[in-house]
């Protein structure tokens, strides 16, 4: 990459860590490009492993720096660009957003593989057959996928609950930090899909409110909004490419220098 040219976000909307990354660009008005990737470009052998060993998305390319998992492209955003908000000052804050992020791996992150993945990839079953996916394929084909889904969901959203928001409105404090951001993705979509109710959670519900007035909410997750409620109507090809496309194009509509993948 050129000198003084414009980092790269290479990533697709359907992946709940690309979102956060694009998302937080969006917030501070970072001006990068996105290099959108469909899922056959994923993975070894694919565009962005030269970047990323396992050619997984989100990845960040800056001139010779590469960066990858989506904390550590968070992080090295926030300290190279000084946002002492989403990246807070104070210790105990920044201590607990580090430990909100290495929590998201292992538990979080398991609303989207137990609940979400299952309910999207129905769309694409037989590519993940071919691709000797056998544990997403039996989780997608199983009868009670909602219900096993959604219990894991509810161990998690328990465990948020009763474990962060120590005062305010936010996991760490009384401000988003990169760690509201990062669970925002995993949680939010599942009530747009119509896979999980937060309102007996008091806290995230008010999170869930309060993120959601933050600056380009709309676009970062346009292409939730176009996938709609997978619960109530399956998932099918056209749906998800359809949303796809929006959620690049929201990324346009606000002056992203966008190339696709196709």
């Amino acid at each position: 990459m050129a000198v003084g040219q414009r980092m790269i976000l290479w990533g697709t909307p359907a992946s709940q860590p690309s979102r956060a990354v694009a998302w937080a660009c969006l917030i501070k008005g970072l001006n990068f490009a996105y290099h959108d990737l469909t899922m056959r470009h994923l993975g070894v052998g694919g565009p962005v492993q030269p970047h990323n060993p396992s050619g997984q998305v989100p990845t960040l390319q800056d001139g010779d720096i590469s960066v990858f998992e989506m904390p550590a492209i968070l992080i090295y955003l926030a300290e190279k660009h000084g946002w002492s908000d989403l990246l807070p000052a104070d210790l105990a804050a920044r201590t607990r957003m580090h430990q909100y992020l290495h929590f998201h791996h292992n538990f979080t992150r398991r609303a989207t593989l137990g609940l979400m993945a299952p309910h999207v990839t129905v769309a694409f079953r037989d590519m993940l057959v071919a691709r000797g996916k056998s544990q997403l394929v039996a989780a997608m084909d199983s009868a009670d996928k909602l219900l096993a889904g959604q219990r894991i969901v509810l161990e998690v959203a328990d465990l948020i609950e009763a474990g962060w928001f120590p005062h305010g409105d936010f996991l760490c404090g009384a401000e988003p930090t990169l760690a509201d951001i990062a669970c925002y993705e995993e949680l939010s979509q599942l009530t747009w899909a119509g896979l999980f109710d937060f309102s007996a959670h008091a806290k995230l519900s008010r999170w869930l409110s309060a993120m959601a007035a933050l600056p380009f909410h709309e676009p970062a997750h346009r292409y939730n909004l176009i996938l709609g409620d997978i619960a109530a109507a399956p998932n099918t090809l056209t749906r998800f490419a359809a949303a796809l496309e929006a959620g690049v194009q929201a990324l346009a509509d606000c002056g992203v220098e966008v190339r696709r993948f196709g």
